[in-house]
């Protein structure tokens, strides 16, 4: 494995365990590393011994655009285009899915992280109503894993996509009040 590689995974490997912790505390599992590696990046047990495999995805941007934009601006976007790269990243991520390597075919989380930009508003989570736009891409959960709170809170905020009953924003006590606390 090339440095690069290794600090790709290891990079990955502290994106998956603010990812675990977020996890826990939105939806009450536990889910446990096993390996990492490709295909999904992790294997991960959950407490019932059930193997998932949890594949992180960074929604795509331009390099440029966002180094710029981290100087200058708060690195929101307008949802209409980061809902547009989420469905993207989806669709690749699905049909990575169906490749014959893919370690946990029927049994992957998928995590969107949003580390360049977020969303201007948050108000479409609100809209039960696309909690199954993303039923027929194969993965058992998706999830947004926003990054813009880590620096002031030290937590990544969730937002769930598929199945519907993890669908919007979840409220995550570690994201309130006042940062740098």
């Amino acid at each position: 494995m090339s440095d690069s590689d290794t600090g790709k995974k290891l990079i990955e490997e502290g994106h998956l365990g603010h990812f675990i912790d977020a996890y826990a505390k939105v939806t009450g599992e536990t889910l446990s590393v096993s390996s990492s590696g490709e295909s999904p990046d992790f294997i991960c047990t959950r407490p019932s011994g059930e193997v998932v495999g949890v594949e992180l995805a960074r929604s795509p941007h331009d390099y440029e655009s966002a180094s710029h934009d981290r100087h200058w601006t708060d690195r929101t976007m307008e949802t209409y285009r980061l809902l547009e790269a989420v469905w993207q990243m989806i669709a690749a991520k699905k049909a990575k899915r169906e490749a014959p390597h893919w370690r946990t075919p029927d049994n992957t989380i998928l995590v969107i992280e949003l580390v360049d930009y977020t969303f201007n508003s948050l108000s479409w989570a609100s809209d039960a109503s696309l909690s199954n736009d993303f039923a027929d891409a194969g993965f058992v959960e998706i999830w947004l894993a926003d990054h813009s709170t880590l620096e002031a809170f030290g937590k990544i905020r969730l937002i769930g996509l598929y199945p519907p009953r993890v669908w919007g924003v979840h409220r995550q006590p570690a994201l309130e009040g006042k940062p740098f606390g």
